[in-house]
């Protein structure tokens, strides 16, 4: 993460704003791109960390995609200026290092039922960022996507 670090200063030394979107990412979806045309929208620059696959638990087969795919896909995106695989269980080392200026989830985060990212809003709000949620429109999950995927066969 040091590189990241070293990024973030820069930008800060420039007075450009860093977001910073995290999660797994695994089936690349609509809601997806939704999400992070919304979180560019609002910061000069988006950071989306991933989920390294071996903290992933979210059932058999999953993640679907390793992580140089899911890395891959989302550096293809325009609105997507930086990623990174993070290897930690949850997003907070990653927000005390670049203390973004903002944090982005999906209004499917909006009921704060995740302990997980509960610690992430409270390691922004410490770090003097600002907890951001989109307004997705509500797609499917990539978790149930690949749980349809999977139960189909293909």
């Amino acid at each position: 993460m040091p590189a990241a670090q070293d990024l973030r200063e820069q930008l800060a030394r420039q007075k450009i704003t860093l977001g910073v979107c995290h999660g797994c990412f695994d089936i690349l979806h609509s809601g997806h791109v939704h999400h992070l045309t919304q979180a560019a929208g609002h910061t000069d620059r988006l950071l989306v960390s991933v989920t390294a696959a071996r903290r992933i638990n979210k059932g058999p087969n999953r993640p679907v995609f390793d992580d140089e795919a899911r890395l891959t896909v989302l550096a293809a995106l325009e609105v997507v200026d930086y990623v990174l695989l993070n290897d930690d269980d949850t997003a907070v080392p990653l927000i005390r290092a670049l203390r973004p200026d903002y944090y982005f989830k999906g209004a499917d985060y909006a009921n704060m039922r995740d302990p997980r990212v509960v610690e992430e809003v409270d390691a922004v709000s410490a770090v003097g960022g600002s907890f951001v949620l989109t307004d997705d429109a509500v797609f499917d999950s990539s978790t149930r996507a690949a749980g349809l995927l999977l139960d189909s066969g293909r």
